[in-house]
């Protein structure tokens, strides 16, 4: 608990924490993870399991995007006003390479410790050749798209994709392909709908893989080309997932990333994809796995590890309870099975007793919403105040006793105005 409790003094309190990038090591151990809406890196020694700040960085560091890694000392961040941020001693030190690149600077990727691009707003694209000492400024002619997305294959050949999430444009939806370590740039593929690109990977020079999202519906984007990008299929996601945000992959094994918690996965190379169930109820805005087992995944308020690639992920919550530091699942054991289900799904809820005390009632309430938000269901519980173990079922129903859609649901337990909430997947 001491590093957990370290990282909360920092913060000042406990409050939602929107993460939004996140790498992992070749050596499966060192990651980092970023925020957007504070100045903040964490470290990670364990795969992520726990997390310590690092805050030796300059007094004009601006919030974060995105943060990538070739080693577990090498590493760099991107963020806003196009600031790009390095260290090279495993973070213990950062410093700023270079600020103004746009707007803001969305992705970092190196392929090893020279070669980098960083995607931006604005149609911009920052490009390094000597491991970020000097980044060059690249304006492309589509001045407007905005770069969330990159990929390249070796220090000549890569693609980036634009998108503009939330923002209901028509034909923000672009691939651009360059073949000189992006100095030039000639858009290959361009949508006239309601459709955003937010990642891309591409195995080599024909073989690559896009995802993104409708902005009408939310429904997730994967396209695929095996000729370099003159041509692309639709992939079928599955039905549980959503708008998608990140990808990666490692061989043929990928994972991708998005709204309403999705996590979706791979084995053949973005063929074919199936769902992995997961903690996270909010978007997930990046993926990094370090081989087929060990992976980080992050989003609002989610920060999130597996060492067996996807089967089981841990969510590391984090909260304050007078003056101590604790993870969210050790204030509230809750627990949803058969998950999915077909019929009654069971919650088990209990406050641990090192949280309890007797002489106080502490209000416990659990509902059921659905993915837009709505309140399905308010469970009846035997008692509004329990320091017992207590098993509710839902029967899948409605308020009006009506059986709901199948689909994802969140089951939402708040005890002394904290709250845990969980996915439960209906089928069949």
């Amino acid at each position: 608990m001491r590093q957990i409790t370290v990282f909360l003094t920092l913060i000042s309190g406990a409050f939602a924490l929107n993460y939004h990038g996140v790498a992992l090591a070749p050596d499966n151990t060192h990651g980092w993870a970023v925020c957007i809406d504070t100045v903040l890196i964490l470290h990670t020694t364990d795969s992520g399991a726990t997390w310590q700040t690092q805050s030796n960085m300059p007094d004009s560091a601006k919030r974060f995007f995105d943060v990538g890694c070739v080693d577990q000392m090498t590493a760099w961040t991107c963020g806003m006003l196009g600031e790009i941020l390095h260290t090279d001693n495993g973070g213990l030190d950062w410093y700023a390479q270079t600020i103004g690149l746009s707007k803001y600077a969305t992705r970092v990727e190196f392929i090893n410790q020279n070669y980098g691009w960083a995607t931006c707003g604005d149609g911009t694209v920052g490009r390094t050749i000597d491991g970020g000492s000097y980044w060059d400024q690249i304006f492309t002619p589509w001045y407007s798209a905005e770069f969330y997305g990159v990929s390249f294959v070796n220090q000549w050949d890569g693609w980036v994709v634009a998108g503009f999430p939330d923002s209901m444009l028509m034909g923000q939806g672009l691939i651009l392909k360059s073949t000189d370590g992006g100095i030039n740039w000639d858009s290959v593929y361009q949508v006239s709908a309601f459709e955003d690109f937010f990642d891309v990977h591409f195995f080599n020079l024909l073989d690559g893989i896009v995802i993104g999202g409708d902005e009408v519906d939310h429904s997730p984007i994967i396209i695929k080309t095996s000729n370099g990008g003159q041509n692309w299929n639709n992939i079928t996601a599955p039905a549980s997932a959503y708008y998608l945000r990140a990808v990666d992959f490692v061989g043929s094994q990928g994972w991708a990333v998005g709204m309403n918690g999705t996590i979706i996965h791979t084995t053949d190379g973005g063929d074919t994809w199936t769902f992995q169930t997961n903690p996270a109820t909010n978007t997930l805005f990046d993926v990094d796995f370090s081989d087929n087992l060990h992976g980080l995944a992050c989003g609002h308020n989610h920060l999130m590890y597996t060492t067996d690639g996807g089967q089981n992920w841990h969510d590391v919550g984090i909260l304050e309870e007078n003056g101590n530091a604790y993870l969210l699942s050790e204030y509230i054991a809750l627990d949803i099975f058969p998950n999915p289900s077909r019929k009654n799904t069971n919650i088990k809820f209990q406050i641990p007793n090192k949280f309890q005390n007797p002489n106080v009632q502490i209000p416990i309430t659990l509902n059921i919403f659905d993915v837009s938000g709505r309140l399905i269901k308010n469970l009846k519980l035997p008692t509004p105040y329990s320091l017992l173990p207590t098993l509710v079922s839902w029967d899948g129903t409605d308020e009006n006793g009506c059986r709901v859609a199948n689909g994802i649901y969140f089951i939402s337990c708040e005890i002394n105005n904290k709250k845990m909430v969980k996915k439960a997947i209906l089928i069949k």
